[in-house]
């Protein structure tokens, strides 16, 4: 203890953090530890799929947000987009409708109007992979961005302590002269220990960041497959709905 107080005030934001990024460690390593299994997930995404194709968005979104994990959170995440697409898909109807009837004077008949409609079911299946891939990244990489930083300022922090212990020993020297050692000694000392602990946050920090950084791409690799599933049921109802409407 008399050693690290003796690293002066840098000391503080050195020990936050260190409390930060073991807090963050542990709790990605918790969270990276309940993956749910290909078994568990498959029942997950059929119990999803089958609420929205009987009962609706909103039954899907009531069993999503009552139950927690990366699928849910996906599958969430998913509902939610693919009502703000559909809502401007029907903005845009009356735009569509008259893209397609000018398709078929132009003589592309009924073949135009199919690849209007086969274009925007590309557009919002796109849509929805990339809301896979970012809810997949939200979720799994919560909180790694604050380690990687934690694992870089805390270097910055031990050289920021270093140099202020330097400007004392050598305020020292410039007042007592060089003739007693200890004078000098508590300058060194907080340059020394700052140092060190900079060097023992940031070296573990950085492992820690870099393991669970990869975890999570392995894990967000598998569970895309799902959330791809899910954006299939979602394209099966967007559009029933929109037949129903027409």
């Amino acid at each position: 203890m008399e050693t690290l107080l003796s690293g002066g005030i840098t000391m503080i934001p050195l020990g936050l953090c260190a409390i930060l990024a073991l807090t963050f460690i542990l709790e990605r390593a918790w969270v990276l530890s309940h993956i749910p299994g290909e078994q568990q997930a498959q029942t997950i995404l059929e119990e999803a799929e089958h609420l929205l194709l009987s009962q609706g968005e909103a039954a899907a979104a009531q069993y999503c947000r009552t139950r927690k994990g990366p699928l849910s959170f996906i599958f969430a995440a998913l509902l939610k987009r693919f009502d703000t697409l559909m809502l401007e898909r029907r903005e845009f109807r009356t735009t569509n409708q008259r893209l397609a009837q000018l398709a078929e004077l132009a003589g592309a008949g009924q073949l135009g109007r199919f690849l209007l409609q086969h274009k925007d079911l590309s557009d919002l299946k796109e849509e929805l992979i990339l809301e896979t891939e970012e809810a997949g990244k939200a979720y799994l990489g919560r909180h790694l961005v604050v380690l990687n930083t934690i694992g870089n300022i805390s270097t910055l922090l031990g050289l920021y302590g270093t140099v202020l212990g330097m400007i004392t020993a050598f305020a020292s020297i410039a007042a007592a002269g060089t003739g007693d050692p200890k004078v000098v000694a508590g300058g060194i000392a907080e340059a020394l220990v700052t140092t060190a602990a900079g060097l023992s946050i940031a070296i573990p920090t950085v492992v820690a960041y870099r393991y669970l950084a990869r975890r999570a791409d392995h894990h967000r690799g598998k569970l895309e497959v799902y959330g791809h599933a899910f954006a299939n049921s979602l394209l099966i109802t967007g559009q029933t709905q929109l037949e129903s409407e027409r």
